[in-house]
């Protein structure tokens, strides 16, 4: 069986877009607005981090916000690794492949790879890499065919119910994370 985990929700907390927006001072909300078609730009590998504020300092200087000048998203990083998730990865692994299947941008990916997060896993498709993101099919398609695994044969978890519905609209075994306690319970016969 192919396992595949989301990263931040699932194995580590998420981004943290509140200290980042205090600090340019708007609200996540306005940052959102400002940046979502760049974001995913960004998100899939397209452009650099360098063009995306640049892009976000000529879209905020309208509304007479001050330029960022460094790179926000590696600065305010911080993820917490949630160690109960990675018991049940470590526990998979002995019978099975279990792989990291994220959407991310480079700073973010840099910082996991630095700390050692993706080293829990078989193999890690990040968006910023294979320039697909979820929840696009192709994604999951990716992944299961560089696997050489079915849909019936693979098992997904993510914490955003969006992916989880296209995983499972692909036949792939999917199932939201709110907690490792949920999980072990819903995943317990393949250990």
């Amino acid at each position: 069986m192919l396992f595949i985990f989301d990263m931040g929700g699932v194995v580590t907390t998420t981004s943290e877009k509140v200290r980042l927006c205090k600090k340019i001072g708007i609200e996540k909300e306005e940052f959102i607005e400002l940046t979502n078609d760049i974001y995913e730009s960004l998100n899939k590998g397209e452009i650099s981090v360098k063009e995306f504020w640049s892009v976000f300092n000529s879209r905020s200087e309208k509304k007479g916000i001050e330029p960022v000048l460094t790179d926000y998203f590696k600065l305010y990083f911080n993820p917490q690794l949630n160690c109960e998730t990675v018991k049940i990865i470590r526990q998979l692994r002995k019978k099975h492949r279990v792989v990291c299947g994220t959407n991310t941008i480079d700073p973010y990916y840099d910082i996991h790879l630095e700390r050692g997060d993706y080293s829990y896993f078989d193999s890690t498709y990040s968006s910023n890499k294979i320039g697909k993101a979820k929840p696009d099919a192709d994604f999951f398609k990716l992944i299961m065919e560089a696997e050489n695994y079915t849909p019936e044969q693979t098992f997904f978890t993510d914490d955003l119910t969006v992916n989880i519905e296209a995983a499972a609209g692909l036949g792939i075994n999917a199932f939201r994370f709110t907690d490792a306690k949920a999980l072990l319970k819903n995943w317990k016969k393949y250990f």
